[in-house]
């Protein structure tokens, strides 16, 4: 039967007796000796401790590369099977790894999250699902400048892969930067915060609106609008009344009346208000026709 060459080591605890003299009692000795299996001696000898039990190492069958290290491998019974491994084939090492491939990572193979600390504390964590929360970006606050070819803002696509973006890419995207001014690409503009809309650091007051100013001018806020409008028909009314619940004390009240016919007379009238209920239209004779109202914010 062919003898397979296996290099084996036996743990065996042998036991001595020493008589320095025959005056002084004989010394226990202990030693762990590395015995090749096939021949019994050529042994290795290291001083074992007091209690070392009997087992056996079974080396490995090939030779070590450069930079292995002697690992157990497996465990049955006081038989330890020894094989040579790289540590950096079984973690990532603190000086970095070499012969990586596509198919070697960091992270996790079960539903759990990475987490990344430093100093003993958690700084980003990446859970199984792929979402990604950082504990805070550090330093100062910058401004964002339209100018700045190295500055951008951090976006994601619908894949989650995030990316730099320039500023004028997102105002690309969005909103329309041009010298004539500023437009809404798409969808709606929603204005939130204390002072959303200034103009010339005015922010209106309630009840403005904006009033255009003509071309080339920027427009105000104003308190001049029609607040209301109408249309009433009166047949030989002697007065006519309009509810208006938003007519302030001090709005302007326009009114037009319109003849039913063309050689008939015209009365003259006079305006009654009620602060936020409306206004009554006095005839000074019946009138019959139409009357057209309508109440200016002032």
């Amino acid at each position: 039967m062919k003898q397979q060459h296996i290099v084996a080591a036996a743990l065996v605890l042998f036991t001595g007796l020493s008589i320095e003299s025959q005056a002084q009692s004989p010394t226990v000795q202990r030693e762990v000796r590395l015995i090749s299996p096939s021949t019994g001696g050529n042994y290795v000898g290291m001083k074992a401790s007091t209690s070392t039990a009997t087992y056996t190492l079974s080396m490995p069958a090939t030779l070590p590369t450069a930079n292995q290290v002697l690992t157990v491998s497996g465990i049955t019974g006081s038989a330890v099977n020894l094989a040579w491994n790289s540590p950096d084939a079984t973690g990532w090492s603190l000086t970095g790894n070499a012969g990586t491939t596509s198919s070697t990572f960091l992270g996790t193979t079960d539903a759990q999250p990475l987490v990344i600390k430093t100093n003993g504390s958690t700084r980003m964590t990446v859970a199984a699902d792929g979402s990604m929360t950082m504990n805070s970006l550090s330093g100062a606050a910058g401004s964002a400048s339209a100018s700045a070819t190295n500055q951008g803002a951090v976006i994601s696509d619908a894949n989650g892969l995030v990316s730099k973006a320039s500023y004028a890419s997102i105002v690309s995207a969005g909103l329309t930067n041009s010298t004539t001014g500023l437009t809404v690409a798409g969808g709606s503009l929603n204005l939130t915060g204390t002072n959303p809309l200034q103009l010339n650091g005015a922010t209106g007051n309630a009840g403005e609106i904006l009033q255009s100013n003509g071309a080339g001018a920027a427009p105000t806020w104003s308190s001049a609008f029609i607040k209301g409008r109408g249309l009433v028909s009166a047949t030989a009314n002697e007065s006519i009344v309009v509810s208006a619940t938003n007519v302030d004390a001090d709005d302007a009240i326009n009114v037009t009346l319109e003849g039913s016919s063309n050689d008939m007379a015209i009365p003259s009238y006079y305006v009654v208000r009620t602060a936020n209920t409306g206004f009554t239209i006095y005839f000074s004779a019946p009138f019959t026709g139409s009357c057209n109202w309508s109440v200016v914010n002032q």
